[in-house]
């Protein structure tokens, strides 16, 4: 009797359609969290194929994940086995212990950054669209400063009080001015190749082995220019362990060896996955090489870094590349990543950051070379 009194009472209330009134509260920072991490496998892509440096060693098989580990060691093979000989039938076979194993170890490097959504932001922009927009907009912001700041670490480095010659070493934190980012292409290959510091814990000053090559350019023609290129390039590509494929210059550099190209040749590069991963059609083939230009190639000889606006642009220099030799390796559980939106304790947002831990190692630096001091004012 009173169920019944009861459903005739309520009834009339569930039968007004909007009557009584819902909320639903969207929890915006799983949102935001969930949102990021289904981005992180695009951004991955885009900081890899937005610099031509990485992409280049991508396509070519040489960037690697690992699983940690105090510092990142490469096996180097220094001298041959000197067992390889020639026998016949029951002939004495040499089984002579042989060395000529050592490891180059590098450190770890540490990238990151932040994407801050404060809450006068959220609601700014409330409801679900425009909060996945604002997030969007503020993840391809953080995406292209990272990419920037990745490029700037793998080519320009950092010239040391802008000396003339002065050695190029891996870029600082600026509020942890103690951390260095991944050893720049300067610093794998040294305008100085007896330089007396360690790359990957060798002296290529005590270890011949471990000097790469380089040309200091004195060319007043363009077939002297052209030629101290394919030099260079010889001195790279002896013994074992493939040629030099890329050649990353500065933008004079690259205009240099542009003007001194005859025009009946062809030298343009077409291939199109070589277009596609290098970003555009400004690829030009140098023997069994690419070259291009990045607008953050140092030029060591006379201390011009654009990075840091240090020294003038007066002469040209361009890294002869072996990617046989050089790897991209990152830490598996760090391939820019990206965390949960937290709230810090002192300010009323939301905090997400993207990161990444790796380094640039080389195996074989002698497969590499630079050309540098290349003058401005070869006209013929």
């Amino acid at each position: 009797m009173f169920l019944t009194a009861l459903w005739k009472f309520l009834a009339p209330l569930f039968n007004q359609s909007g009557q009584i009134p819902s909320s639903v509260t969207d929890q915006y920072d799983a949102l935001l969290s969930t949102t990021l991490r289904n981005y992180q496998t695009k951004l991955h892509d885009n900081i890899t194929k937005g610099n031509k440096f990485l992409a280049w060693l991508d396509s070519k098989g040489r960037t690697r994940k690992v699983g940690g580990g105090h510092q990142i060691s490469i096996p180097l093979m220094h001298q041959q086995n000197g067992t390889a000989d020639i026998y016949s039938g029951y002939g004495q076979l040499d089984t002579t212990p042989q060395d000529g194993i050592t490891t180059a170890f590098y450190d770890w490097a540490q990238m990151a950054v932040s994407i801050t959504i404060s809450r006068k932001e959220k609601r700014q922009n409330s409801g679900k669209s425009k909060i996945l927009d604002l997030l969007q907009a503020k993840t391809m912001q953080a995406e292209v400063s990272l990419k920037e700041l990745l490029n700037n670490c793998l080519v320009a480095g950092r010239i040391v009080n802008g000396t003339a010659s002065e050695r190029i070493q891996a870029r600082i934190g600026q509020l942890d001015s103690g951390a260095s980012g991944p050893l720049p292409l300067g610093a794998l290959i040294d305008l100085n190749p007896t330089r007396s510091v360690a790359v990957g814990n060798i002296n290529p000053n005590t270890y011949a082995f471990w000097a790469n090559q380089a040309k200091n350019s004195s060319a007043t023609t363009f077939v002297g220019f052209k030629n101290e290129m394919n030099q260079l390039y010889n001195d790279c590509s002896k013994g074992t362990g493939g040629n030099v494929d890329l050649i990353l210059a500065t933008q004079i550099y690259w205009e240099t060896y542009w003007l001194a190209l005859q025009q009946q040749e062809r030298y343009i590069i077409e291939d199109k996955r070589t277009v596609d991963i290098l970003g555009g059609s400004d690829g030009l083939k140098f023997r069994g090489s690419v070259i291009v230009w990045d607008e953050v190639v140092p030029d060591p000889e006379t201390s011009f870094n654009p990075v840091d606006s240090i020294g003038t642009n007066s002469a040209a220099s361009a890294y002869y590349v072996n990617t046989e030799s050089v790897e991209f390796i990152t830490d598996s559980e760090t391939d820019f990543i990206t965390t949960d939106f937290v709230r810090p304790t002192d300010q009323d947002a939301s905090v997400a950051q993207i990161l990444w831990m790796g380094a640039t190692t080389v195996n074989n630096r002698r497969k590499n070379g630079v050309h540098y001091g290349v003058s401005q004012a070869i006209v013929a």
